[in-house]
Order: C-alpha cells, then structure tokens, then sequence
C-alpha cells in the first residue's frame, strides 16, 4: 500500500494540478497484485506477458478510459500535463509498461489522432482505446533512424483498386526496433508516397500486422529482436512488408491525400515542410521521455539517499561510524542531481502548459518551432542527466547498488535507450540551434552583416558591463547573478555561432553543411547553455510562486544548488572569457560544496515528497522489506532535526 500519512504541501507543489491523478494511480497500483514482484528473474516471454498484462490493467481504469477519451477528444485543458503525470507514475512503477504505453496511446494514437480525420481516428484508433486491439508506431528502418526523411519503405497507389501497396525494397528500408511488433495488431507506418512514379515524401498509413488471434496479415513479416540492455518487457521487432495492400482510406490524410482516382492534393506545398508537420505533431510524445527520464532519476535518488542516511563507514577515532552521507563526497556526488531532478520536475510542467495552450488554441505544434526545440532540448538535457544520475546512485550505494533487488541496475538498463530514443540527442541539440539562429536572424532587416556588426558591438559592451557583477565576489551566492551568469554564456555562444557561420558561408563560400559540422561542438554547447538557462529560470519562477514558507525556503536552497552546480561545470569557460576573476571562480566551488552540505539532511524529505509508492521502489535498502532480501534490508531513515532555513535565499527578479 502507499505510504501513510497524507501528502505534504511540497509533495502537493511536486505533483502540480495533477496531484489528484497521481494520487488515484498511486493507490491502483499499490493494490494491484501484478505490480508487486520485480521480474528480473523471469524469462522474456514471461516479462512481456507479464508487461502486456499491467498494461492492459492500466488501460481499462476508469481514470485512464476517460483520459483515452479526452485525447480522442481532443484541445481538453490540461491534458498534455495530466498526460505526464501519468506516464511518470507508470514508468516509476515499471519503466516497461511506461514505454509500451508511450507506444501505444503515444505514439501510434498519437499519429492516428494527428495526422488523421475524426473518421479515422475513430476506425483505426478508438479500438485501441476500448482495448479489443493495440498499436505501434514504424518510422526507423535499418538504414535510416534520425535521418527519417530518408526512408526508403514504399507506398505505391493502385486505381484500380484504390489500394496502397506498402513495401519493403531492400534490406535497408526493413522496419526495425518497432516496440510492441510481436504483440501489436496495426501499426503506423511512415513510407514513400509514390503516385505515378513520383514520390510525394514520406506519409503515414495504417497497416494491419496481425489479427486479434495472431495470424499475420498476408505480406507482412515480423521478426523478433529478443534481448536487448533492458526494456525488456517490449518486445521489440522486425517489420518487412511484401506488396502489402491497404485501402486508401488508411492513409492518414491531414497533410496530405489521394483521390480515387490518384490525384495527390496537400494543404502544405513543400515535401520537406510536409514531413516536418507531420513530426511536430507528434511532439507530445518526445515530452514524455524527458518525463519518463526523470521518473528513473527519481527512483534513483530515493533509493540512494536513504541508504547514505542509513549505512554507516568511518568516522573519528574511538568514535561511531558516521553515515556515509555525511561524507563530502557522498553528498557532492547526490545533491547536484536531486536540484536537477527538481528542476526538471517544473521545466516540464511549464513546457507542457506552453502545449495544452497551443492546443486548446487550435495551433499546430509545426507553426510553434520554439516549442519544438525547446523539447528537444529538454529531451536530450534529462536524458543524459539521468544516465549520469544513475551512474552516481550505482557508486553511492556500493555493492548493494550492484544487486537486481535494490532497482538501480534495472532502472540504468531500461533508461538507458533514452539517449537516441525518439530522435538522437545530438540531433535534438540541432534543432535548438537550428531556432536559435532563426531567432538570431530575425532581429536584423538589412543585412547578416550588419546585424553581426551592430550587435557584436553591443555584445563587447555587455561583456564589459556584466564582467564586473563577474568580479564580484560578494554576488555570487545571488540566483540573479547566476542567471545572468548563465544568459551571458548563452549570448555570446550565440553570437560567436552565427558570426563563424557567417564567415564559413558568405565570406568562405563553404557549402552549408561543411560548415554546420565544422561547427557542431560550438553547436551543441549553445544548445545546452540554452537549456541549462531555462531550466534555472522555471525552477527560479515556481519558487516564487510556492506559497508555503518552509516549502520556499527549502526549494530556494535546492533552486540556488541547481544554477550554482551549472556555472561550476563551465567554470572554465567563464575564466576564458574574463566573466569570473579566479577569486570568484574559487567562491563558486565553495558555495557548491556548502549547498551540498547543507542540503543533505533535507534531500530525506524531498526524496520523501515524491510520494513514490514503496512497490514501485522495491529496493530493501531504502527501507522496503523483501522477504528473498532479507540480507539487504536497511530500515527507512527519519529525517534529523531540521534547522531553521538561514542558507542564503535566492532573490529571483525576473
């Protein structure tokens, strides 16, 4: 059962408006048999039962069935932040069951509901929301992933019949890692649109797999891809399609349609401008993993900092051994992330109500590129934040970390795919850049070379004029200071960029992409610089806007930890460009090592207010009692005696 005790003003403040969702969820799975033993020891088969079945419970909940509803719906507010809500507590619960979820109701509804007619949606998608099919969604194929422009799988249209043939070429235009391909009954899948020998670009069609008993559809090839690092309850596949055939009316038609007759029409005249449209309306999804990310980062957290205020090693001599979390290294290695994990927590609050809004607006999400990089963004920051996150609960937690029973392990495997799921994070950092030049660009209406004339100009100024808040040291344990410190690193990224571009294309007469990849180190840097900037400035704003004193107070710690922890990371870089004297440089590293200190006692309640049901910690050495480990129980720890909050307080002005 969960946890006793109602939830605490911060837990409510961490759960956001959806609090009551979660709550409802947090109590179905804490009673439901299937989500109590972990399945390590299983075989594959039984784990992908075993994932189908929590699945199919999860789905046919009276909350979820009016969720599915909504989403068939459609522009419900609020429903992109309950969506996330959602996809967190049942990737907590079992990371598997979480992702089949995304590919399910996310990913193949997604592009149903997206890219298709209400008459569409539902025939080929309100089945799946009434659990008598499932779905999956075919887009990577074995020569092209983050590329998907480049897809080779064919579409050919016959009159005759008014039939798509879907086919597969050659051994490079096979399907590949398509979650739920051994399972699923439909997929959508993206192919080549050829009418008449021309191709129209890359389109989605519905495409039967096999049929309620598992027969396959006539043509259709699936090809199991058994073991993987993790995820192992998806089962992964191989889709090969042999001049399969498809009535016309499973081309989903939003972007583009074909008549009976083979006349192709598209509200959008450009292929390249088609395609686009057609993935930005699937950007929810990409939302989801930054969401599914930290629901690992979290369990990590959880697990590892109770255990350092658990197990005990060293301390002075003729003395008890202190425990381990009051070792500097212990909290320096745990604290940063925990700040991290919170300010993801309300960057995706903010990011999803920035989509509900667009939505419920009626905007296509291919119209709001700022939302679209400022997810990919996110996608590819929490992601490799969680990797590393991880990797530090594995150490902190020493051999017990190692063990299948304390989680840890399983939650690195099954996260670990994050990082090139859904769009690689290299990529991802491009399209930020990509925007950020967009917006660059926009600013000047003569001519590129002028505008970097004018504007470096006023770069050096603010290079000079926010230098000196730089030298001072007396600021630097200010949030404004290392918000400013953080957007002057972004600037100057941005403007150094574009001038080396710049310089590479008009001047140089480089091709474009030589020039892009000559820069994509400088690329990449600006994108996280980027990032790391938003996501101090949203956990900066829900601070202030966090009512309960002792609530405030508690996050402006971890708020003030979070921008410290990032300028110290490019402590280096500040140097170079005379922002930091080595004096404040040298302050930065010992208001980091005191943030960490002072924060460790607190980080047992935080880790507390995430209010993550003990079946979905498992871990004995976080205080949950499993009687085939006994060996590794540790019970709960209780959080010492608090201190008034007398740290320094962030003094957000934004």
């Amino acid at each position: 059962m969960a946890e006793a005790g109602p939830p605490s003003s911060l837990s409510r403040c961490l759960d956001g408006e959806s609090w009551e969702t979660k709550d409802v969820l947090r109590e179905e799975i804490s009673r439901c048999e299937l989500f109590q033993p972990s399945s390590y020891e299983l075989s594959l088969d039984q784990i992908r039962d075993l994932t189908a079945e929590r699945l199919h419970f999860v789905l046919k909940l009276p909350l979820m069935q009016r969720h599915l509803g909504d989403q068939v719906i459609g522009r419900k507010k609020g429903f992109i932040n309950k969506s996330m809500g959602i996809t967190e507590l049942i990737c907590s619960a079992d990371m598997a069951t979480g992702v089949k979820m995304g590919v399910v109701c996310g990913l193949y509804g997604g592009a149903v509901i997206n890219l298709g007619s209400p008459e569409q949606v539902n025939r080929l998608y309100v089945p799946v929301t009434e659990l008598a099919c499932t779905g999956m969604f075919a887009l990577t194929e074995r020569g092209h992933g983050s590329n998907a422009r480049g897809i080779l799988t064919e579409a050919h249209y016959e009159p005759s019949t008014q039939e798509f043939i879907i086919h597969t070429p050659c051994e490079d235009a096979q399907k590949m890692y398509i979650g739920n391909a051994m399972k699923g009954n439909y997929a959508a899948v993206f192919a080549q649109l050829i009418i008449k020998g021309e191709s129209q670009g890359p389109h989605c069609f519905v495409v039967p797999i096999r049929d309620q008993y598992g027969v396959m559809w006539p043509g259709v090839t699936a090809t199991d891809m058994k073991h993987k690092e993790g995820l192992h309850g998806v089962d992964n596949g191989i889709l090969i399609f042999d001049n399969v055939r498809i009535p016309r009316e499973n081309l989903l038609d939003k972007f583009g349609s074909v008549s009976a007759d083979g006349r192709y029409s598209s509200p959008i005249r450009r292929k390249g401008d088609r395609f686009n449209a057609m993935l930005a309306a699937l950007t929810p999804t990409r939302l989801a993993l930054t969401v599914q990310a930290m629901a690992a980062m979290k369990l990590g957290l959880i697990i590892a900092v109770r255990y350092s205020h658990s197990r005990r090693q060293f301390g002075p001599k003729d003395q008890d051994e202190v425990k381990i979390i009051e070792h500097q290294t212990q909290y320096l290695r745990l604290m940063p992330h925990l700040a991290a994990a919170l300010a993801l927590t309300f960057t995706t609050r903010y990011t999803a109500g920035l989509m509900d809004d667009a939505l419920c607006q009626g905007e296509d999400l291919q119209s709001n590129r700022p939302l679209q990089a400022l997810v990919a963004g996110l996608k590819a920051y929490s992601t490799w934040v969680n990797v590393d996150c991880l990797q530090e609960c594995r150490e902190c937690t020493g051999g017990m970390g190692f063990m299948m029973e304390n989680r840890i392990p399983s939650l690195k495997c099954d996260s670990d795919v994050f990082v090139t799921f859904e769009g690689d994070n290299m990529v991802m950092l491009q399209v930020v850049v990509r925007e950020l030049m967009m917006q660059y660009t926009r600013q000047f209406e003569d001519s590129m070379v002028a505008g970097l004339i004018r504007n470096w100009t006023s770069s050096t100024s603010d290079s000079l004029r926010t230098s000196f808040l730089g030298f001072s040291v007396d600021n630097v344990g200010d949030l404004n200071f290392l918000l400013k410190a953080l957007s002057y690193r972004e600037r100057v990224l941005q403007r150094s960029l574009a001038a080396r571009l710049h310089a590479k294309i008009n001047k140089n007469k480089e091709e474009f992409f030589s020039a892009w990849n000559s820069c994509l180190h400088h690329v990449t840097s600006l994108a996280l610089a980027h990032i790391h900037k938003v996501t101090l400035k949203q956990f900066a704003l829900a601070v202030q806007e966090c009512q309960v004193n002792d609530d405030r107070d508690l996050l402006t710690k971890f708020c003030l930890l979070h921008g410290t922890s990032l300028v110290y990371q490019e402590r280096a870089w500040y140097l170079e460009h005379n922002y930091f004297s080595p004096g404040a440089s040298r302050q930065i590293r010992s208001q980091l090592l005191e943030l960490c200190r002072s924060v460790k006692d607190d980080a047992l309640k935080v880790v507390a207010d995430f209010n993550i049901p003990p079946c979905c910690i498992q871990a004995p050495i976080a205080g949950v009692a499993n009687p085939r480990a006994e060996w590794g129980f540790y019970p709960q720890p209780q959080s010492p005696t608090t201190q008034p909050h007398t740290q320094q307080r962030a003094t957000s002005k934004l």
